[in-house]
């Protein structure tokens, strides 16, 4: 019984492990007077491609109708958008989700990246979905926005005709300290089904002792 209970357990933790993800976020260094303020940038990856330390990605999806697939594994989201002074607006945003391109129009996406072991990225990328674009790339761990363009009035369309200059860093939301990696699904699931074991073992001694009793 406690055999299989303990396969059961370690099926599912290698399912859990095997289906996280990483969120990396942008954060501003330096503002540039030709962007407007609140850049956003939000990418969420596979484990399995941070666990790689490196991605060389470079799609195009041109849907006309209904469903069309990114032939990719390492990239679940990409979010990008200007809000504002406030905070609330959503000015030029690209929302590309893995396996939902079900939106009429262009989505090309190129980027370079590697994954540091402090939760920063390094690289380039260069996003477009047909009516905002922009590109970006890194010296060392902080990156310079190149250009970026829209056909909406806000954002970096007609009101801000020349975008570049902003810096920042993309940062996993845990936020790693320097020299520690990330925790390999195996490594944690092995430390789970240690302490289950033990656990079950202090119960079946227990209940050996109540029956001798």
């Amino acid at each position: 019984m406690l055999r299989k209970i303990l396969c059961l357990a370690a099926t599912a933790l290698f399912a859990h492990a095997a289906s996280a993800d990483v969120v990396y976020t942008w954060q501003q260094v330096t503002h540039s007077p030709s962007v407007p303020d609140g850049l956003q940038l939000e990418l969420v990856f596979t484990d399995a491609a941070v666990a790689r330390g490196a991605l060389d990605l470079a799609v195009e999806n041109r849907c006309m109708y209904g469903f069309c697939e990114l032939q990719q594994d390492s990239l679940l989201s990409l979010r990008y958008w200007y809000a504002g002074a406030d905070g609330r607006a959503e000015w030029n945003l690209i929302d590309y989700r893995y396996g939902d391109e079900t939106r009429w129009g262009l989505q090309r996406m190129s980027m370079t990246l590697q994954f540091l072991a402090d939760g920063r990225l390094s690289g380039a990328l260069d996003v477009n979905d047909g009516a905002s674009d922009f590109s970006m790339a890194s010296d060392g761990a902080v990156f310079t926005l190149l250009a970026a363009h829209s056909d909406e009035a806000e954002g970096c369309g007609f009101a801000h005709p020349s975008c570049a200059g902003e810096r920042g860093e993309l940062r996993s939301v845990a936020g790693l300290p320097p020299g520690q990696e990330l925790p390999e699904p195996a490594g944690l699931a092995t430390l789970a089904i240690g302490g289950l074991a033990g656990w079950f073992a202090r119960r079946r001694r227990a209940s050996i002792k109540q029956t001798t009793r």
